[in-house]
């Protein structure tokens, strides 16, 4: 492709990213019913034209907003825990890590868009597959995320996940118990436990039971 073209298509490119992130500050900002195509073409300072040429339907506009939100999350996630994993971060600022991104705008994002979901099955639909390829993400990085020798992959991928759904549960009773001492509480116990389950009795005790004995035998 020449220079000539490759510019147009640039443009284009970068039409289209801010349309994108022009639907997630504006759900974030108003919620979903309220975020009109053409509040967010004015945020996004194109026009309703070009919104539509790039997201002919709000399924569409939605879909790639959702999949922007969980590719930066999936990201993040990537990047600290790695860093734990090498010895860079410890254990207890992972935990630190996650607090803000299950309780802030990453998650009431995805809550928002979850909620709708549950009631428009063309939305939910639309979004399963996103989701589906997030939470395969997350399960790729939790396997790297443990010791293979301490806890195999089905093992890692449970520790982990209930520390996001526990993370996910805290950050729901957020919305109407502003109440940092009473998360705080529970962060700090979730951080003594989460070694001890990683590598330790907890672990131990938890896959103890037959379900686990049977996929090891």
């Amino acid at each position: 492709m020449t220079q000539t073209g490759r510019q147009p298509q640039a443009r284009s490119l970068a039409t289209r990213e801010r349309v994108v992130r022009a639907t997630i500050d504006e759900i974030h900002a108003v919620g979903y019913h309220a975020a009109t195509t053409q509040a967010i073409a004015e945020r996004a300072q194109v026009s309703r034209g070009a919104l539509l040429h790039h997201f002919p339907t709000r399924a569409d506009l939605v879909r790639a907003a959702l999949e922007t939100l969980l590719d930066d999350g999936t990201a993040e996630i990537r990047s600290v825990s790695r860093d734990v994993r090498s010895g860079a971060l410890p254990l207890a600022d992972f935990v630190e890590f996650l607090w803000p991104l299950f309780s802030g705008r990453f998650f009431q994002l995805s809550l928002e868009l979850i909620n709708e979901a549950r009631t428009d099955p063309d939305l939910r639909h639309c979004l399963i597959p996103v989701v589906q390829r997030f939470h395969a993400a997350l399960d790729a990085i939790w396997v790297e995320f443990c010791d293979a020798d301490a806890r195999p992959p089905r093992e890692a991928r449970i520790i982990l996940n209930l520390t996001v759904n526990l993370m996910r549960g805290m950050g729901v009773q957020t919305v109407l118990r502003p109440d940092p001492d009473y998360f705080r509480d529970l962060i700090e116990a979730w951080k003594a436990v989460l070694p001890l389950l990683i590598a330790g009795p907890a672990g131990d005790a938890a896959f103890a039971g037959p379900r686990f004995r049977a996929a090891s035998a």
